[in-house]
């Protein structure tokens, strides 16, 4: 088995992959070299004995954890902080030693703190290693170059060691880095591709669901006005007058239906209509369908600038109605219609219906057409208030946009 392969873990980020095989197999090498360079001082000094083979220690303790644990954050903050206190208390306390090789431990341990801890873990490393060598440099360094010119102090082969082992460590973290980055890099670059794939089969998609959305809306659209002829046909052949009048009312309530599906696929955006546009061409159409000789003004003013199809369906079936009423009782020789949008809020718009005109006789009006009117708002789940005086009649009404 090889030591320097990591135990098996859960992650699944490929950072924290890294991170986990980078402090594994920094503690397994620090371990190793650590005990050997112990070994090694046993038999010539002491106190850097118990130094190296404390930091075996912690390094030891870091593999332990990671088997049983598979946590490499616990272990990251372990080994910071213990490493930090072991090169503290050798700066401070070992007096006998040259202190050379410290400031490259720490440069060590601030680069791991970057890398498997993240920027915040880093800079914290940093300052407080900055801290550790200011101190060290403004009040200890006349006792350190004392040691250093006393040749007797010099262990060279074990100052080479460490000295090496700190430079392998720096490289290999290095390395690491620039490993994980380009891996990052590659994957991202194949995440890319992968999506902007995705997006173009999604557009392709979407254009043949809009091109057959807008062939349903247009077949349904002539299935309507199929209806409509049928029904002008059939109303042809009636004689009583009041018949003629409610199939004709039955056709404008299907053209107005028949006028939304002609709008959609007309539209850019299937799901809504812009609903200036929409209700002059109703009122229009209403207008011509009925043959009328007075001269009638219709005013569409909306500050909506689209309705969905949920709303869109009960409101111009409401609005029809309101028309068809005035135009057949309310005008003798001519008139004004003025209809009105705006928004209340993101879930609430009113609707303002006016006209000018003097109604001949209001009992004329068809039951069926003002309950039809009441039915309409209930379904939009609205209220509303009628005003009817010499000037003319006015509804307001408040509407519940379904679609929000």
């Amino acid at each position: 088995m090889n030591l320097l392969n990591p135990p098996k873990n859960d992650y699944t980020d490929y950072y924290d992959i890294a991170r986990f095989g980078l402090a594994w197999k920094i503690n397994v090498v620090l371990t190793g070299v650590l005990f050997l360079i112990s070994i090694f001082f046993f038999f010539n000094q002491k106190t850097l004995f118990l130094e190296y083979l404390a930091g075996c220690c912690i390094s030891l303790t870091g593999i332990i954890y990671l088997v049983v644990t598979k946590r490499y954050i616990v272990v990251s903050y372990f080994m910071l902080a213990f490493s930090l206190l072991l090169l503290v208390i050798s700066l401070f306390f070992v007096n006998n030693t040259p202190h050379i090789i410290e400031p490259l431990w720490l440069t060590i341990i601030s680069i791991f703190a970057y890398f498997n801890l993240g920027r915040i873990a880093g800079n914290t490393t940093s300052v407080i290693s900055g801290l550790i060598i200011s101190i060290y440099y403004l009040f200890f360094l006349d006792t350190n170059a004392t040691i250093l010119g006393d040749p007797a102090t010099f262990n060279n082969v074990g100052i080479i060691i460490e000295f090496s082992l700190c430079i392998f460590i720096i490289g290999y973290i290095i390395s690491q880095f620039i490993k994980t980055t380009a891996n990052a890099e590659h994957r991202s670059r194949i995440a890319n591709e992968e999506l902007n794939e995705q997006y173009r089969l999604i557009q392709l998609q979407n254009e043949e669901k809009t091109v057959l959305i807008k062939e349903i809306h247009h077949r349904v659209k002539n299935n309507l006005q199929v209806i409509i002829s049928l029904l002008r046909l059939q109303s042809s052949e009636i004689e009583s007058e009041d018949t003629k009048i409610q199939f004709s009312d039955a056709i404008n309530r299907i053209m107005a239906m028949s006028l939304i599906h002609q709008k959609v696929y007309q539209e850019k955006y299937l799901s809504q209509i812009e609903t200036s546009d929409y209700f002059k061409t109703l009122i229009n159409d209403l207008y011509q369908s009925l043959h009328l000789t007075n001269s009638v003004e219709i005013f569409v003013t909306s500050k909506l600038d689209r309705v969905g199809l949920k709303t869109i369906v009960p409101l111009a079936l409401l609005v029809s109605e309101l028309v068809s009423n005035t135009l057949k009782h309310a005008f003798q020789k001519e008139g004004e219609i003025h209809l009105s949008f705006s928004s209340a809020n993101s879930g609430y718009f009113t609707l303002e219906y006016r006209d000018n005109g003097k109604w001949k006789n209001p009992s004329e009006v068809s039951s069926f057409g003002l309950q039809l009117i009441d039915m309409l708002i209930e379904q939009l789940e609205g209220t509303y208030t009628k005003i009817s005086d010499e000037t003319g009649t006015t509804y307001r009404i408040s509407i519940v946009n379904l679609d929000v």
